[in-house]
């Protein structure tokens, strides 16, 4: 689990080997083929569109297309915290534990587990994005930053036949970490290929994916004031809660969809001629999902001060605490979607089908084998050209969280005309009621159990808006009712009553002459803050400028990021647990987390000179955003990243 040199080699031999890879795939297939660009509009970003879609068929048939990032803008947001909307709490080193600062509640499906601590570093077949590029691509980042710290990042696309399409996504972090008992090593990869028949009646999707995460467990440093009063430069000498705690986090499994039109897409209506159908049966399709999950926490002669009010340890010389979970799904549904290709183009889209799901849970005492079929269906419909409503729903039914549900409602109007675009308001409803995750109501491990009947929680959301171009601005509440969570001693509770959160919103991307301006703000209220304590207020900024330079041959961006929060009392976090829990010992927060870049795109190669925490030197050490675990120290990134296509 600790970090050592050997690690730090792996990872450039492997650097230098996908270089060569790159190239080669770039040379040999130079004549390849590659259908024309998808009918959605691309960014004018270069000259090659590589564009994808997520995780089914109908993402793509409902113009739910999305494009690779060519440009500098965000080229130096390349950890995978650093790519996400919202602000994200987060420990010491880079791949370890985090959660955002936005309340976001989610439909667990009956049967999760609990909430993975982990979602940014590891790819499913939820996750996974099926590559549709003009030409043979492989692209190749990689970072270097402080206390030997890499990471590596791999993307490589290509058609190996006429509509057969493979593609390949491979993450690396490895960082020794700042701190004792601090290291992570992380990777995840997955593969996809797709398929379908010359005239588009049948067509496959496939994918695999290996999640592997290890990290070494410091529990947070003892006392804060060793480095608010920076009385170690070397943090490695400041003492640590836990010196020989570990955690891995393994994931894998494979899905694969395939579907058929009932009808061909043009009828005969003489020897010699056809006409397209203005009628459709639509399509059936079959999903098959597995994912095998396990979690293990591990700790030599463990520290039972640490996990004080604590249940009686089983184990006081070694703790082996271990949960695993295997789930397969399959479903089969029909939708109206034929033939169509873009969102314009489908203004009546009906689905509606079954899934069938099985599950094993078990951890270091105890065993569940659950079984449900669970129905769902949708609609969408738009009218006029500018009125679009969104509906589906989903009801579990089975051995386990039987009666659970979700429905949720979306509609958007569009104002003005097609010639003069005014924006759109936005609308959206969601209902929730599930059964508390099989984490909450039994669990056993060395120094945490409980065996309890717990209600069903509901989560009643309203969002609403307005939306021009890249401004949107909103208002989100939520009204929770009996809500589950852990209690400042790390134990699985529920509220008896509600709990109201209020959030407004604004997101701009604004680009005047050579400037970039990106800013997002959250306003958050919570009427109980010691269960579920938010920021009052966060806000993120991203100013850059951009020059060309060498009559146009070369790009050159210099560029600021900034993130703040209001102080409020973060959630602390519990290894063991893998979780993140309540606390009142310490508010955290008023802190500018500033970063200076400057970037150089030549061709297609893109490289990054990073400064992070910019306001570290200043000497005011209170930066944080967990509890007893102080953010990182000013400190350089070097990145490049480097893409090869004919």
């Amino acid at each position: 689990m600790k970090f050592n040199s050997r690690n730090g080699w792996k990872l450039s031999l492997s650097f230098v080997f996908y270089c060569i890879i790159g190239f080669y795939t770039s040379v040999i297939h130079a004549q390849d083929t590659i259908p024309v660009a998808p009918k959605v509009k691309a960014p004018p970003i270069d000259s090659t569109i590589v564009s994808y879609f997520g995780r089914t068929y109908d993402s793509l048939a409902n113009g739910f297309v999305h494009f690779v990032d060519t440009n500098l803008l965000l080229v130096s947001r390349f950890d995978a915290l650093s790519k996400q909307s919202d602000p994200i709490q987060t420990l010491s080193n880079a791949g370890l534990a985090h959660q955002s600062m936005v309340f976001r509640p989610e439909f667990l499906n009956g049967f999760d587990m609990k909430r993975n601590p982990y979602g940014a570093f590891v790819h499913n077949s939820q996750s996974v994005k099926y590559l549709d590029p003009t030409a043979p691509i492989t692209e190749i980042g990689y970072l270097m930053g402080a206390k030997k710290e890499q990471q590596l990042n791999v993307l490589f696309g290509r058609q190996l036949a006429p509509r057969l399409f493979v593609g390949m996504n491979f993450e690396l972090v490895d960082s020794r970490g700042p701190y004792k008992n601090n290291s992570t090593t992380n990777s995840s990869v997955y593969f996809t290929a797709r398929y379908k028949t010359k005239d588009s009646r049948y067509g496959v999707l496939a994918n695999y994916f290996n999640n592997r995460l290890s990290m070494a467990e410091n529990g947070g440093i003892v006392n804060d004031s060793d480095f608010e009063n920076n009385t170690e430069f070397d943090r490695r000498v400041i003492a640590v809660n836990l010196e020989k705690a570990y955690n891995k986090y393994k994931q894998s499994g494979f899905g694969f969809e395939h579907y058929f039109i009932l009808l061909p897409e043009k009828r005969q209506t003489s020897d010699s001629t056809s006409v397209h159908r203005r009628f459709q049966l639509g399509r059936i399709t079959h999903q098959f999902e597995y994912q095998r999950n396990q979690s293990i926490y591990s700790e030599a002669l463990p520290l039972a001060a640490f996990y004080q009010p604590f249940d009686i340890v089983l184990d006081s010389t070694e703790t082996y605490d271990s949960t695993y979970q295997s789930v397969v799904r399959n479903r089969f549904y029909w939708s109206t979607l034929g033939y169509k290709t873009h969102e314009k183009d489908n203004p009546f889209h009906l689905f509606a089908g079954v899934e069938l799901a099985n599950s094993l849970n078990s951890d270091s005492l105890y065993k569940q084998k659950i079984w449900q079929i669970n129905p769902y269906g949708g609609i969408n419909i738009a009218l006029f050209k500018s009125f679009y409503l969104n509906g589906s729903a989903k009801l579990i039914t089975g051995n386990q969280s039987a009666g659970d549900f979700e429905v949720y409602g979306k509609l958007r109007q569009f104002l003005g005309t097609e010639q003069r675009n005014l924006g759109n308001l936005f609308f959206s409803i969601r209902l929730i009621n599930q059964s508390p995750s099989w984490f909450y109501e039994r669990y056993q491990s060395n120094h945490f159990r409980w065996d309890q009947k717990l209600e069903k929680s509901t989560f009643f959301t309203l969002n609403g808006g307005y939306k021009f171009k890249d401004f949107e601005a909103g208002a989100e509440s939520h009204i929770i009712d009996k809500y589950v969570f852990l209690n400042a001693e790390a134990r699985a509770m529920q509220t008896s009553g509600t709990i109201k959160i209020l959030r407004l919103f604004a997101n701009l991307h604004f680009s005047p002459g050579k400037f970039d301006i990106i800013a997002n703000a959250n306003y958050q209220l919570s009427d109980n803050d010691t269960i579920i304590s938010l920021p009052t207020l966060t806000a993120k900024l991203r100013l850059a400028f951009s020059q060309q330079l060498f009559n146009n041959a070369a790009i050159f961006q210099p560029g600021i990021e900034a993130y703040w929060f209001t102080s409020y009392y973060a959630d602390a976090y519990m290894p063991a647990l893998r979780a993140f829990y309540p606390q009142r010992e310490k508010a955290i927060g008023i802190y500018p987390f500033v970063d200076v870049y400057i970037s150089l795109k030549v061709k297609r190669a893109r490289i990054f000179l990073q400064y992070n925490n910019l306001f570290g030197l200043a000497g005011q050490y209170n930066y944080y955003t967990t509890l007893h675990y102080p953010a990182r120290d000013p400190r350089f990134n070097f990145g490049v990243s480097w893409r090869f296509y004919q």
